[in-house]
């Protein structure tokens, strides 16, 4: 009687399992759980690498930059090939087990660091981890929500990634100055850890509930037009049968509008097809053979993808620049400790916490009322914006000064992030292609290739020309090149326009 019981009890327990495993929330809190994981090891070691490499190790400047790279070169790697191999296997759950279990590797490996190189090598790691984790967790939640504008919930992705970003120079600068390298080791092990059994325990492949919500919604709407057709035909056969009564084409047509309608729904577009070369089925290559996918190549050279793909190459890579320089210029100007430069990243991730609601949900607004090419606009005023709260933060000249032009920085690069990391999954759902993880790999690829490119430029033209000059000259330069890449597309839409007129 009691094994019965028990039994009854573990078919329910599962059956909730399964039902909790295969929702789209959960997929979505799960995301946002690796978020907070995967920033938090990110910059455990933000406010003690200069301390560790110039006092204890007594390297040069400049290999604060070699280190941040290191963690770009790590990230491109595994960028380039993770979309790819997801979307060839069709499976999110293995390529996140991975980034969890590297977070552990890495944590192994710098808990024995004593040299330069291992530390390089951490960095490595760290990137691999996390560029598979980051491109994962955006691509399973644009999977299970293939009919929404994505802005929202990217921001609240973003949300946990700055509450990690807030807590992990604290929590870092805290663990160094009293367990040294070891502490973070085991911090790091500790998350990766977590996030491995979370990930064994309530995630599932996110595209088998993706398979799930088409075949549901496409169920839903053939229903019904089946409906509609038998109201149709009821009416038909009561009307007079007068063939050139001029109701009979009028009621022929609202039904076959009605239809239409329905089957329209049907496609999770936020995209005007008629303004998108990716629309058309040379380009949507899923529309003709259902295995087929964009590579990545071929999505770079799409208008759509390639302002959003600069947008985040420029966004980053000027956060990565200010995590390799800010440190340095807390130290050099105002002497601050480890746990000091801490508590001046916890401040501004904790505007960010409060404002990256309502980037999400304005982007969304915007993008609904005006249209889809709304979103490469705003994407060039945030990009105006950035440059703007880049000159305060190289002009200013006391602490408070100093960390509101961060602030003010921080907020104006995710105008820009949200929307680009947005564009990828409403273009992919727009498309009907099956290359989801792929574009998403480019948010990292391009993100890579900053980390390995722009800290080292800008630790050697910090020690060169200092922190004024360095950061003007690569923010008007960047800046610009990405508001040029951004309005391209929307500007080949109005031309395209004015010659068919």
């Amino acid at each position: 009687m009691i094994s019965k019981r028990a039994s009854t009890v573990l078919m329910r327990l599962t059956h909730v399992a399964t039902k909790v495993r295969s929702t789209p929330a959960t997929i979505w809190a799960a995301s946002s759980f690796i978020a907070l994981v995967n920033r938090l090891i990110y910059t455990l070691t933000v406010a003690c690498i200069p301390d560790l490499l110039q006092r204890v190790l007594h390297e040069p400047r400049s290999s604060n930059g070699v280190v941040t790279a290191a963690f770009g070169v790590g990230g491109l790697v595994a960028g380039c090939s993770i979309g790819y191999i997801s979307d060839r296997t069709q499976n999110r759950l293995v390529p996140q087990l991975v980034a969890a279990a590297l977070y552990v590797v890495a944590g192994i490996v710098f808990f024995y660091a004593k040299h330069f190189h291992q530390i390089v090598a951490f960095r490595l790691i760290l990137g691999a981890a996390s560029s598979i984790a980051d491109t994962m967790l955006f691509t399973t939640v644009a999977d299970v929500y293939p009919a929404n504008l994505l802005g929202f919930k990217m921001a609240v992705l973003f949300v946990f990634d700055n509450i990690g970003n807030m807590l992990g120079p604290l929590l870092g600068g805290e663990a160094y100055e009293k367990m040294g390298v070891g502490g973070i080791a085991i911090i790091a092990m500790g998350l990766g850890v977590a996030e491995f059994l979370l990930i064994l325990i309530f995630v599932r492949n996110s595209l088998d509930i993706r398979r799930t919500l088409v075949q549901n919604a496409t169920s839903s709407i053939a229903t019904s037009a089946t409906d509609l057709v038998v109201i149709e035909s009821t009416i038909a056969s009561r009307r007079p049968s007068t063939s050139d009564h001029p109701s009979k084409k009028a009621d022929t047509s609202v039904s076959s509008s009605c239809v239409s309608i329905l089957s329209s729904r049907s496609t999770p577009s936020n995209y005007d097809a008629s303004n998108l070369p990716a629309a058309k089925p040379e380009i949507a290559s899923s529309t003709s053979n259902a295995q087929s996918s964009l590579q990545v190549v071929r999505l770079l050279l799409q208008l759509p993808v390639i302002g959003p793909t600069v947008s985040i190459f420029v966004g980053t890579g000027m956060q990565s620049v200010i995590e390799t320089v800010f440190p340095l210029r807390l130290y050099d100007k105002f002497g601050y400790s480890p746990s000091a430069i801490g508590i001046a990243f916890m401040i501004v991730g904790g505007v960010l916490i409060l404002a990256m609601p309502a980037v999400g949900f304005v982007n969304d607004s915007v993008i609904s009322r005006h249209g889809e090419r709304m979103r490469y606009y705003t994407i060039a005023i945030g990009v105006l914006m950035m440059f703007v709260s880049l000159s305060v933060t190289a002009v200013a000249s006391s602490y408070p000064v100093l960390i509101f032009g961060y602030a003010l920085f921080s907020i104006t690069s995710m105008l820009v992030v949200v929307p680009a990391q947005s564009a990828f999954g409403d273009y992919i759902n727009s498309t009907g292609s099956q290359a989801m993880a792929q574009c998403y790999s480019l948010a990292w690829i391009a993100e890579g290739m900053a980390n390995i490119t722009l800290p080292p430029i800008s630790s050697g033209l910090y020690a060169l020309i200092g922190f004024l000059r360095m950061l003007l000259s690569m923010s008007a330069v960047l800046c610009t090149v990405c508001a040029i890449s951004v309005l391209a597309f929307p500007f080949h839409c109005y031309w395209r326009a004015r010659r068919l007129d």
